[in-house]
């Protein structure tokens, strides 16, 4: 049996399953990510890593002016108020590419493209305010703090996704998580595994017939 993706409405997917039920149809269950996105339902680790990648990609790019100017050897061995300048300078970027969209919509550039937004443990869209001093900023100061510091935002962090909730260490600490969404106003459209309703033999359609004959 052939299968296909289609694009079902949150609030249409009920009516779909049922609808479908005559002709054989299936929807897939929310436990396979890669199949299906359910506006509250957890972010896959995929798109959440494609999403980070995005995002890391767009910093690297706008901060490079800043690298050019300060210079790559000053990087080598920095100093107390290189580091302070190089956080500071990540944050007005990460302002810069993100500010508007996490203020709307609670998303990043690089979640936006997943239909994934930051929102609190209620289910709210998280602020920027709290995105920013809570799950933003710690991170920052944690990596000033020698060996441990790095030991923390650098591998326990990601780590903390391949938990059940998949929640980083960033999450836990600013009480947040990473679900698919809606974004603004409109109903984001998810994606489901409707299998196509199949032929009936010959056999069975004549069997149906004389049974309906019967009655």
């Amino acid at each position: 049996m052939n299968k296909e993706e289609t694009t079902i409405p949150l609030d249409q997917q009920q009516d779909v399953a049922e609808t479908a039920q005559p002709h054989a149809a299936a929807v897939s269950s929310v436990d396979t990510p890669a199949n299906v996105r359910l506006a509250g339902q957890p972010a896959s680790r995929k798109d959440r890593f494609l999403g980070w990648l995005i995002d890391l990609v767009l910093q690297v790019l706008a901060s490079a002016p800043f690298f050019w100017y300060m210079g790559l050897e000053a990087f080598q061995n920095p100093t107390p108020a290189l580091m302070l300048a190089n956080s500071a300078n990540a944050i007005l970027v990460y302002l810069a590419l993100h500010g508007y969209l996490l203020h709307k919509y609670g998303q990043t550039i690089g979640k936006a493209e997943f239909g994934m937004r930051i929102e609190m443990l209620n289910g709210e869209k998280a602020n920027l305010q709290h995105i920013v001093l809570w799950r933003y900023l710690p991170v920052i100061l944690m990596s000033f703090v020698p060996v441990i510091g790095q030991w923390l935002t650098g591998l326990l962090d990601p780590l903390l996704i391949f938990r059940k909730d998949r929640r980083c260490l960033h999450d836990h600490i600013a009480g947040t998580q990473v679900n698919y969404c809606y974004r603004g106003e409109e109903l984001l459209t998810e994606t489901a595994t409707v299998a196509e309703p199949t032929e009936a033999s010959p056999a069975a359609t004549a069997t149906t017939a004389e049974t309906e004959q019967q009655r």
